[in-house]
């Protein structure tokens, strides 16, 4: 039935998204699951004197949710209202001015709020901040959507299609006994993919507004990887007897990630450390 989602009991339990703002009918439930049955429907629509009466039933029909006042939201409610609010004619004069140009700069600050969070273990934080940056990946396909190019389930379609085509140990024949084995496959999938032919190629698709330790580190790495040959302990001595400030920067990053350290944390920690020193 179109407008309806139809799904047996033990498929519903599974779904990570359910959207509500359909006809939700679930079939062959039993009076084992039921009680999970239960408790995701709660956390969908609330309670509801219905899901007591219901212990006995095989099949529940939930009506649309279709107005913006719910109990619970999800990923499809969150496209709905983004879409609601650039809708042409009513929506939001501000969300509907908006270019990839003018809020590329939120997507950073949003990006370095939700690392933030991560590194102070802000549970709550965490929970806040991935939603305003997944906010900034939905604003910018909604305005994709309404230039014509792109949309938000084109988005998806080729973050599925990258995950499945890159998990070849899971999705394919391949095997991986350990993490390293995992990313050694998915980096030979990635290069198949991309068509990396040399390590140029590979340095030129470094971003050009990476942090500059960032890419001092992802450089040294990917050269490291294909076989360069680099001492940056002798680096760092040359560059700091030549008074090449930069040259010793970038040498101790190289060092920092030949120990396994993320020289952005590493800086940024004796930075706050000399801050919380000062009287």
């Amino acid at each position: 039935m179109k407008n309806t989602l139809t799904v047996d009991s033990e498929t519903f339990l599974r779904l990570p998204v359910v959207d509500t703002s359909l006809t939700v009918e679930i079939y062959d439930i039993t009076p084992e699951n039921f009680p999970r049955v239960k408790d995701k429907l709660i956390s969908l629509y609330g309670e509801r004197p219905e899901f007591s009466r219901a212990e006995s039933t095989e099949t529940i029909i939930m009506p649309p949710q279709d107005d913006f006042r719910k109990q619970r939201y999800n990923a499809a409610d969150a496209m709905r209202v983004i879409a609601r609010l650039t809708r042409d004619g009513d929506g939001c004069p501000w969300d509907r001015a908006q270019t990839h140009e003018s809020i590329r700069i939120n997507m950073i600050e949003e990006a370095y709020e939700a690392v933030d969070a991560i590194d102070k273990h802000d549970l709550a934080g965490m929970r806040e901040e991935f939603g305003d940056v997944f906010l900034q990946a939905l604003l910018q396909s909604d305005m994709a959507r309404r230039n014509g190019t792109f949309d938000f389930d084109d988005v998806c379609d080729g973050l599925c299609k990258k995950l499945i085509s890159r998990h070849t140990f899971i999705f394919g024949d391949e095997k991986a006994s350990d993490a390293d084995e995992a990313h050694k496959l998915w980096d030979k999938a990635k290069a198949t993919e991309k068509h990396y032919d040399s390590v140029k190629t590979i340095l030129n698709k470094l971003p050009d507004n990476f942090p500059a330790l960032l890419l001092a580190q992802k450089t040294h790495k990917k050269l490291k990887k294909a076989g360069y040959q680099s001492d940056p302990k002798a680096a760092l001595d040359d560059a700091v007897k030549n008074a090449d400030y930069a040259g010793a920067i970038a040498a101790c990053a190289a060092l920092l990630a030949d120990d396994g350290k993320d020289a952005e944390v590493e800086v940024n920690e004796l930075v706050k450390a000399k801050i919380a020193d000062v009287k």
